[in-house]
């Protein structure tokens, strides 16, 4: 399974949850983050270092990129942080509508994840424990049988 997760600048929200999706998931997806405006090479911001690395997760090496076709067309889901960032991505992307659903839809309780973008590292560290929230739901729902089409 490959995975996808969109966020705006590919520095925070998108790395993170990028992180801890392999730490969820293991060997059984592929797993990359990207942005609808990233500036292309820039690292992670040091507050997701931080709270990654309290999680044992290391973003010193990623860089962030801009989303492109060829990543959306190569991705099972396509998973962004907001409903604008999902309404973005299928204006831009509309032969791939169907697999581009945003991860807060996935609750039982569909919601957008806030963005900790010059935040303090506590807004960072309930962004990451929103994360791991929503990446479980995700998750338990696609091992549901019948749940393997958007929620």
């Amino acid at each position: 399974m490959k995975l996808l997760f969109v966020c705006t600048g590919n520095t925070c929200r998108s790395p993170m949850a990028a992180a801890l999706a392999g730490q969820i998931f293991g060997a059984d997806a592929e797993i990359g983050s990207a942005g609808t405006d990233a500036w292309e090479g820039s690292g992670a911001s040091q507050e997701a270092m931080t709270v990654m690395q309290e999680r044992e997760l290391d973003l010193s090496v990623h860089r962030s990129r801009r989303v492109s076709r060829e990543e959306v067309a190569a991705a099972d889901w396509v998973l962004p942080m907001t409903k604008a960032h999902e309404l973005r991505l299928k204006a831009l992307f509309p032969e791939y509508e169907h697999k581009i659903v945003r991860l807060g839809e996935w609750s039982d309780h569909p919601r957008d994840v806030p963005d900790p973008w010059g935040g303090s590292v506590e807004e960072y560290r309930a962004c990451a424990s929103e994360l791991e929230k929503l990446l479980g739901d995700f998750r338990r729902r696609l091992q549901q049988p019948g749940e393997t089409d958007k929620p």
